[in-house]
């Protein structure tokens, strides 16, 4: 709108001021005849027109008269537009006052901007400094400038002392800042100050009514007016700010407004600070702590890692006492019952019916003893875990026929029928067969002693749902139940479990009317159980016993388990990309993962190769093949493959010497390699390196059925065949020499292998029997010895001992062979698990290894996953699996890069490896996930090691991680799941694991999740 002003006058003058910067006015002039008048002057000096006469302006739609003259409002419209407005009188006074309050208004609001501004640029300055004094310092300098006054301070409250000491100042003397602290008195000014909670001013400290008294210092200082405003946050004092000058003031509203929000950002400056010093003395003391705990745990992993030392050591030693005290007791009873056999079958002249009483004693009581000292070593086997089975699915009629047609003579003798009661159609049972015949023969032997005479044992076998082998469909069988019932003294109810203590028997004392050791019963239970059985007893006292062996119909575990409700929530082969064994052929699409470990095949017969590439590659493993000797040592340079597969009887070279070129080569001695034979039952011999191999007490008719297949009677020779034996007792070489006959084998002896090598030499026998547990120079030397000699290297040698080989002794023995498997009888189960225990020994040949956070991988965790579920299975145990994932480790990636990625992933597998178990497992699962088999532990105690776990990576202060700009950094979210609650196979428990991540991160991270009663619950 154009507007034009007349009269120039102060009025004029006035309104000139308000609408010249008006946005929404355009002003056109002011006129008055005056030309002295104040608005013609203001103006030309804002670059108005200023005339004389209203015509002389240019066109205008409003004109304000402010001339309070009517005759001018008549000039007004004679000399312009019909349509302008006038606005004159009261009218224009008020449209006067509406400009001006407009105005005024707008000031304001410019003011209070500017206050923004200036406070939001205070803000960010303190943002960006941590020291309180240079917070104080700017936050003083803002208020000395609103109120434009030349000093100021800031004084600090001391709570506990009640005091306040300056913490800043300026435009003081320095005998200011070096006053001593003050304290608050009741009724004080400083207390008035605090108590105001609103500025406390003072105009002029020399007048008698300002309220306020100078100190000394103040008065020094020259100071005569004050601003002090209390810095109070919520309900806590902080300080005083003080605004001085040297002169009288008077301060407006807005000032002491603007210095009331300066002091609430003093306020929180001194808070932030407080906070900071807080935080950084917390985590000083949570380093400091961490690192005590860590001393301490280091010092407790040490103990630990001596006393597991010792453990092994103690294991050791107990393993070699077995070992010894096998040879030990063996080697006399060898005697015993060699001679004793001799002379009952009269080689040496007729012996009266007394001799032959007595000799059969002696006879009868050496195999009791050697049946008391193999039960002893077997359950000395069993307890050091030594003692492994060998299952196969048998046909338990089969099995029972051998039993019974053993036990025939002895249930004769004590007048005592057999009744079998066998299921027909009764499907073949994983078992081992010499195990369960073992626990047969027990059971039935037992009824049979304490049968009375014209007793009947009952042998019943048949199919059963037994609830504790584990869940079934209604009506399905899984387990066969074998019932032994007598018609004996019984038991008493009080005395059942004692009968399964090694040594123990129920009538104890030196009278008792039968037999026995009492370890027949402790020794069969736990061979039950290790076939993932279970032993019953039904027995009274005068009425009989019925022993029920529970065996399961399946050995290994389930994998086809009911899917729960939760795990239709993943999203399908996401959830399962790094899973292998079952799961891995269920998923995988794409055939063999480029980096599986590589297996080479060596076998001449090319079904065989066919055979084991289709196994391996459904398993998930690269394979390469050989057809003979030099192509597999060819291959086997140039691939340099994880594992060897090796046939023994191959043409040209055969598997023994192709072992050898492979062992002596640098660039493949550490190549792992399984041998795999051709004859069942001649695993051990091949593996020794040796023609046969025997085992004490020797059997005479053994032993010659032995020396009879090496066919040495048909060689082109005159005389009796050259038998070299080796042994350090004088006793066994004069068996050998009173065993064979003269006239078809010539016995030497020697009673050392220095002494059996020398007379090797000498006579080249024809074969050579030798001990392994000789004195200076032991078996294992004297075939090394023999392997190198030009003319003795083919000589047959049969090992005979006592003693129980360890695994590096069979490996000593066969030039470094690491296992053999028979080709005729092996099954894909069995050739799988032999790999996967080659992986799980060389874990980092095997690509096992994680080379980031130094943890084994997710391979390896499957692998050991599904033999901790079987293990349970058997056992009838409980375990557990966790799972953790980093939160925002993604994030954290991309702003601290991935070399501190890489750290922090080491440091979260440090805490893994420090605080584990033994018997625990620790895996990196996928980026930034790591799992844990927990054995034998159930889910409070796993929610407990979780929680430690998370808490050592919450507290630690990994590098870089304050650009998350997370309150705590990096932390970690878990699941924990119990099998089999939550899972029967690998694949469902990682399922049910990574459910409950995704469940922790989904409310807060940084938790545990866990199922109970159905439902996931958090801590």
């Amino acid at each position: 709108m154009r507007v034009a002003i007349v009269g120039a006058g102060r009025g004029g003058s006035e309104m000139l001021r308000v609408l010249h910067d008006d946005e929404n006015i355009r002003l056109v002039g002011i006129a008055d005849i005056d030309s002295d008048a104040p608005g013609l002057s203001l103006a030309r000096e804002l670059g108005f027109a200023a005339v004389a006469n209203i015509d002389q302006m240019e066109p205008f739609d409003l004109a304000i008269n402010v001339t309070v003259s009517s005759e001018i409002a008549d000039q007004i419209r004679h000399a312009s537009d019909e349509k302008v407005e006038i606005i004159e009188g009261a009218s224009a006074r008020f449209f006067y006052e509406q400009v001006a309050r407009r105005q005024q208004q707008k000031e304001r609001a410019d003011r209070v901007v500017a206050e923004l501004e200036q406070l939001n640029r205070l803000s960010r300055q303190l943002d960006a400094t941590d020291q309180l004094n240079d917070m104080l310092a700017l936050v003083l300098k803002e208020a000395m400038h609103v109120l434009d006054m030349p000093a100021g301070s800031i004084s600090l409250y001391d709570r506990e002392s009640n005091s306040l000491q300056i913490g800043v100042s300026a435009g003081f003397s320095e005998a200011f800042d070096r006053q001593s602290a003050w304290e608050v008195r009741q009724g004080g000014l400083t207390e008035r100050i605090l108590a105001s909670r609103v500025p406390f001013v003072v105009d002029d400290a020399t007048q008698a009514d300002a309220g306020f008294r100078r100190s000394e210092l103040l008065e020094s200082e020259g100071v005569i007016s004050v601003v002090a405003v209390p810095m109070i946050l919520g309900t806590e004092i902080v300080g005083i700010l003080y605004v001085d000058d040297f002169r009288p003031r008077s301060f407006s509203d807005d000032q002491l407004r603007m210095l009331s929000l300066l002091a609430n950002d003093a306020a929180h400056a001194i808070q932030k600070v407080r906070l900071i010093k807080a935080l950084r003395r917390e985590k000083q003391s949570l380093k400091q702590f961490n690192e005590e705990l860590e001393s301490r745990v280091m010092a407790r992993t040490q103990e630990l890692t001596r006393a597991n030392e010792e453990l092994v050591r103690v294991s050791q030693a107990k393993s070699q006492f077995i070992s010894n005290m096998s040879h030990e007791l063996r080697t006399p009873l060898t005697s015993i019952n060699g001679f004793s056999e001799l002379l009952l079958d009269e080689l040496f002249g007729a012996i009266n019916e007394q001799q032959r009483a007595y000799l059969e004693n002696i006879h009868t009581s050496g195999k009791h003893l050697l049946e008391l000292i193999n039960g002893i070593l077997d359950m000395a086997k069993i307890e050091s875990g030594r003692m492994s089975l060998d299952l196969e699915h048998a046909d338990i009629g089969r099995l029972i026929d051998e039993v019974m047609h053993v036990l025939e003579g002895y249930a004769a003798k004590a007048e005592v029928s057999f009744e079998i009661d066998l299921e027909e159609s009764l499907p073949t049972v994983p078992v081992d067969r010499t195990r369960f015949k073992q626990i047969l023969y027990n059971l039935c032997s037992n009824a049979i002693k304490f049968s009375p005479e014209s007793g009947v044992v009952t042998l019943r076998i048949g199919c059963a749902e037994e609830p504790a082998i584990g869940e079934t469909a209604e009506g399905e069988a899984n387990a066969v139940r074998l019932s032994v019932q007598d018609q004996g003294i019984g038991i008493a109810p009080e005395h059942i479990e004692r009968i399964f203590n090694p040594f123990e028997q129920v009538d104890g004392s030196h009278s008792r009317r039968f037999e026995g050791t009492g370890l027949g019963l402790s020794l069969t239970k736990r061979l039950v159980e290790m076939h993932g059985g279970h032993i019953e007893v039904e027995s009274e006292t005068g009425d009989g016993s019925c022993f029920h062996v529970i065996l399961p119909l399946e050995a290994a575990h389930r994998t086809e388990a009911m899917t729960p409700a939760w795990a239709e929530q993943l999203e399908g082969e996401s959830r399962l990309e790094h899973t292998t064994g079952a799961g891995r052929r269920a998923y995988k699409q794409h055939g063999v993962e480029a980096d599986a470990p590589l297996i080479l095949v060596v076998d001449d017969d090319p079904d065989t190769q066919e055979l084991f590439t289709l196994y391996l590659a459904e398993e998930g493993y690269r394979v390469c093949r050989a057809s003979n000797g030099e192509e597999a040592l060819a291959r086997a340079r140039e691939l340099r493959p994880f594992l060897i597969l090796l046939d023994v009887m191959m043409p040209g070279k055969d598997g023994w010497e192709v072992l050898q070129e492979l062992k002596l080569n640098a660039e493949t001695c550490d190549i792992p390699v399984m041998m795999c034979s051709v004859v069942e039952g001649q695993e051990l011999g091949f593996a020794l390196g040796a023609t046969d191999y025997l085992s004490k007490p020797i059997d005479r008719r053994i032993l010659s059925d032995k020396l009879a297949s090496l066919n040495l009677h048909r060689k082109p020779r005159s005389g009796p065949v050259h038998l070299l034996a080796m042994d350090d007792d004088p006793k066994i070489l004069d068996l050998y020499a009173g065993s064979l006959p003269s006239e078809q084998y010539r016995v030497h002896t020697a009673a050392s292998g220095s002494e059996g090598l020398s007379m090797a030499e000498a006579v080249e026998p024809d074969v050579i029997l030798l001990d392994l547990m000789m004195p200076e120079m032991d078996g294992f030397a004297v075939v090394e010895a023999l392997k190198q000699h030009p003319k003795l290297r083919e000589t047959p040698v049969i090992v005979v001992t006592a003693k129980e080989l360890s695994v590096a002794e069979r490996m000593q023995l066969t030039g470094h062979v690491e296992e053999l498997i028979s080709k005729s009888s092996f099954t894909r189960d069995q050739l799988m698990r032999q790999i996967q225990h080659f992986e799980q020994v060389y874990p980092q040949r095997a690509g096992l290894k994680d080379p980031v956070s130094g943890l084994l991988n997710h391979r390896y965790l499957q692998l050991r996953l599904g033999q901790e579920i079987s293990r349970a299975s058997r056992a009838q145990k409980r375990f557990s699996c966790v799972l953790f994932d980093l939160d925002h480790f993604h994030r954290f990636c991309d702003a601290a890069g991935q070399a501190y990625a890489h750290t922090a992933l080491r440091k979260v597998g440090e805490f893994l490896m420090r605080d584990s178990r033994g018997a625990d497992v620790a895996s990196r699962y996928r980026v930034d996930e790591f799992a844990m088999i927990l054995a034998d532990t159930e889910l409070e105690p796993a929610i407990k090691v979780a929680n430690r776990f998370r808490y050592s990576v919450e507290i630690y202060p990994f590098p870089r991680e304050g650009e998350l700009g997370e309150t705590h950094g990096l932390t970690m979210s878990a699941g924990v799941a119990v099998y089999p609650d939550d899972g029967e196979s690998p694949e469902a428990l990682m399922q049910a694991c990574q459910y409950l991540v995704q469940a922790a991160k989904e409310h807060g991270r940084n938790r545990v999740a866990y199922f109970q009663d159905g439902e996931v619950r958090l801590t």
